[in-house]
C-alpha cells in the first residue's frame, strides 16, 4: 500500500469513531464514551504523524478517491502547510478530548457531544488536506455546522441557542464569499484544484478579496469578530477546540494557503498587515474590560489572530515563519487557558472573576497550568509566545512596517497587564464568594492541561524544534525558503542583524512594561486603599462586636468588587447568580 493511501486515514478514523459513539450511546457511561473518543483521537493523531516523514523531506502526497470525477472529484494534497494545521487539529484535539472525560462525566448527552467533537476535528483535517476547492468549501461549512451544534449544545438555555445562531449566521453568510470566489475561478478556468496552474493564473484581486472576507469572519478578525463572545455559552472543551485548533485556525489556513496559490502583490500584503494590526488592537482593548474569564480569553483570541495576520501579510519568509509559529504557539497556550478557565468554572460554578479569588490554595495544579499558559500568551521569556512575538517584531521591522511593529508591541504590553490582572483576580488574594467550595479538578482535566502546558515550555526553551520540523516544511510548500536560524531560547535569529536585537529588546521590555502598568494601575491603588481603610478603622468610633468598624468593613471589601474590570459586567448577571458548569 502506498503512503498516499493513508491521507484519508485520520478523517476516516474520526468519522468511524463518531459512528461508534452513536452505536454505543446506550451501552456506555459518559466517562467510557470519553475514553473511547480520546482513544479515537490518539489513533487519528498517529495516522497524521505517519505522513510526517514524507512531508518533512519535501514529498507532497496526493490522493484521488475513485468514483468521483470532474469538478466534484475527491482529491487531496498533503504538503507542509496542510500537515502543520492537521497536527494542530489532531494533537490539540486529542488533549481536549482527554480533558473532556472529566468535564463531561455527568452529562447525559455525552454521545452527542463526542460525535460532533470528532466530526469537528475530522472536518478541519479534511479541509486542510483537500486540493479540490469545492471539497474545501464543503469542509468549511461542515466545521461551521459542527460549531453551531456544539455552541448550542445546551440548547435549552437561551444564551446558548442565541449564540449558536449568531455564530452560524455570521460565518455562513461570509462563507458565500469563498464559494463565489471558487465558482468564478471555475468559470474562468474550468478547474477546481488549487494545485492547477490555471487557478494561479486566474487568481486576481477580486478573488483574493472574496476569500479574505470568508477568512476574516471565520478567524474572528475585525470587523467580523462580534460573534466570538456569544460563542462562550458552549461547554469549555468546545471553546478550547474552537479557538485553539479547529475553527478560527481554518481562516488562518485559508490566508496562508493563498500564498501557495499565487504570489501576492504589495497591495494585498499591505491590506492584510493593517487588517491584522487593527484586529490585534481592538481585540486586546475589548479583552481588558471583561469580567467573564471565557469572554476575556475570547477577545484575546481576536488579538492573537491579529499577530498571525501581521506575519502572514508581510509576505517575507521570516514574517510567514513568525505568523505560522505563533499560530502553533497560540493553539497550545490558548487551549491551556480555556482548559484552566473551564476547570475553575467546573469547581466553583462561575466564570465571573469578581466572585473568585484565592484559588491557588484550593486548586494549585490548575493554577500552575494557567500561569504557564498566561505567561506564554503574554510573551514572558522561556515560554513559547515570547519567541514568536519576537520574530514578528523583527519581521515587521525588516519589512519596513515600523508602525505595525510598535502597535503589536503595545498590544503585548496590554496583554501582559490583562493576564496579570485576571490571574490575580482568580487565583491570588482573598477568597471570593464562589471560591469556598472549590477543590482541584479531576485528573483527566489536569492531564489535558499538562499536555498543552508542556508544549508551551518545550517550544519556549527549544523553538528550533517547531521551526525545523513543522514550520520550515510549511514554508517550503509555499515556495519560499527559510532565512532564519534559531537556537535554544530563540537566540541567534535573523542572521544576527540589528533588527533581531531591537526585536529582542522590544519583547523583553513588553513584559516589564506590562508588569509595571499592572502595578501602577491595580496593585498600588489597591494597597493605598487598604492602608486608608485600616486608618479609618483605627479612628472610627463605630466598633462592632468583634472590634471592627462596620462602615470600615464595608469600605474595605475586595477592591475589585467596587472597581470592576470594566463596564461589561452588566452582561454577566446569570454568572453572578452562580450558574453551574452547564451554563457556560
Amino acid at each position: 500500500m502506498q503512503l498516499s493511501h493513508f491521507v484519508i486515514a485520520p478523517i476516516a478514523i474520526l468519522f468511524a469513531g463518531a459512528a461508534l459513539q452513536a452505536a454505543c450511546s446506550r451501552l456506555l457511561t459518559s466517562r467510557a464514551k470519553g475514553w473511547l473518543a480520546f482513544g479515537t483521537g490518539l489513533v487519528a493523531l498517529a495516522s497524521v504523524l505517519v505522513l510526517w516523514p514524507s512531508v518533512y523531506h519535501g514529498r507532497a502526497l496526493d490522493l484521488r478517491l475513485p468514483g468521483w470525477s470532474g469538478p466534484l472529484a475527491l482529491t487531496f494534497h498533503v504538503d507542509g502547510l496542510s500537515q502543520l494545521f492537521a497536527l494542530m487539529g489532531a494533537g490539540i484535539g486529542a488533549a481536549i478530548l482527554l480533558y473532556s472525560i472529566g468535564y463531561m462525566a455527568e452529562d447525559r448527552a455525552a454521545s452527542r457531544f463526542y460525535i460532533f467533537m470528532q466530526i469537528f476535528i475530522a472536518g478541519l483535517i479534511a479541509l486542510v488536506y483537500a486540493s479540490n476547492l469545492l471539497l474545501m468549501y464543503a469542509c468549511w461549512e461542515l466545521i461551521g455546522l459542527c460549531s453551531f451544534m456544539l455552541v448550542g449544545f445546551w440548547y435549552t438555555q437561551r444564551e446558548a441557542a442565541a449564540g449558536a445562531r449568531k455564530v452560524l449566521v455570521m460565518t455562513h453568510i461570509a462563507g458565500y464569499a469563498l464559494l463565489t470566489a471558487i465558482l468564478i475561478l471555475f468559470a474562468r478556468t474550468g478547474a477546481t484544484l488549487w494545485t492547477d496552474p490555471r487557478i494561479s493564473a486566474a487568481f486576481g484581486t477580486g478573488i483574493f478579496v472574496l476569500m479574505l472576507v470568508a477568512a476574516v469572519a471565520k478567524s474572528v478578525q475585525y470587523p467580523l469578530h462580534t460573534w466570538i463572545p456569544s460563542a462562550m455559552a458552549a461547554p469549555t472543551p468546545v471553546s478550547a477546540l474552537l479557538h485553539a485548533a479547529c475553527y478560527v485556525k481554518a481562516g488562518v489556513y485559508l490566508v496562508a494557503r493563498m500564498h501557495s496559490i499565487a504570489p501576492w502583490p504589495v497591495g494585498w500584503q499591505t491590506a492584510v498587515v493593517w487588517l491584522g494590526t487593527a484586529t490585534m488592537l481592538i481585540g486586546v482593548l475589548f479583552a481588558m474590560v471583561q469580567h467573564d474569564a471565557k469572554r476575556l480569553l475570547a477577545f484575546h483570541t481576536v488579538s492573537q489572530i491579529g499577530y498571525m495576520m501581521l506575519g502572514l501579510g508581510l509576505g517575507t519568509p521570516l514574517g510567514i515563519v513568525a505568523g505560522l509559529l505563533h499560530c502553533l504557539n497560540h493553539g497550545l497556550f490558548k487551549g491551556g487557558l480555556f482548559l484552566g478557565a473551564g476547570a475553575v468554572q467546573h469547581e466553583t460554578g462561575t466564570r465571573d472573576m469578581d466572585r473568585l479569588g484565592g484559588l491557588a490554595r484550593r486548586m494549585p495544579r490548575t493554577t500552575v497550568l494557567w500561569l504557564i499558559s498566561a505567561a506564554s500568551i503574554a510573551g514572558v521569556p522561556l515560554f513559547n509566545g515570547f519567541v514568536s512575538k519576537w520574530l514578528i517584531y523583527v519581521a515587521a521591522l525588516r519589512a519596513g512596517f515600523a508602525v505595525p511593529a510598535l502597535i503589536s508591541w503595545v498590544v503585548s504590553v496590554l496583554t501582559m497587564f490583562s493576564f496579570m490582572k485576571a490571574s490575580s483576580a482568580m487565583f491570588f488574594g482573598t477568597e471570593g464568594p464562589a471560591s469556598g467550595k472549590a477543590h482541584e479538578a479531576p485528573r483527566t482535566m489536569i492531564a489535558g492541561g499538562v499536555v498543552l502546558a508542556t508544549g508551551c515550555v518545550v517550544l519556549g526553551v527549544a523553538p528550533q524544534l517547531a521551526i525545523k520540523y513543522v514550520v520550515d516544511p510549511a514554508l517550503r510548500s509555499m515556495r519560499l525558503h527559510p532565512d532564519i536560524h534559531l537556537s535554544w531560547l530563540g537566540l541567534t535569529t535573523a542572521g544576527g542583524s540589528w533588527y533581531a536585537t531591537v526585536g529582542l529588546v522590544m519583547a523583553l521590555v513588553a513584559s516589564a512594561c506590562g508588569a509595571l502598568v499592572y502595578w501602577l494601575a491595580v496593585r498600588r491603588p489597591r494597597a493605598a486603599h487598604a492602608a486608608s481603610a485600616a486608618l479609618t478603622a483605627a479612628e472610627s468610633p463605630g466598633i462592632t462586636g468583634s472590634g471592627t468598624p462596620a462602615a470600615a468593613l464595608a469600605m474595605a471589601g475586595p477592591a475589585r468588587s467596587r472597581a470592576p474590570l470594566g463596564p461589561a459586567g452588566g452582561a454577566l448577571a446569570p454568572l453572578a447568580a452562580g450558574s453551574g458548569a452547564g451554563a457556560a
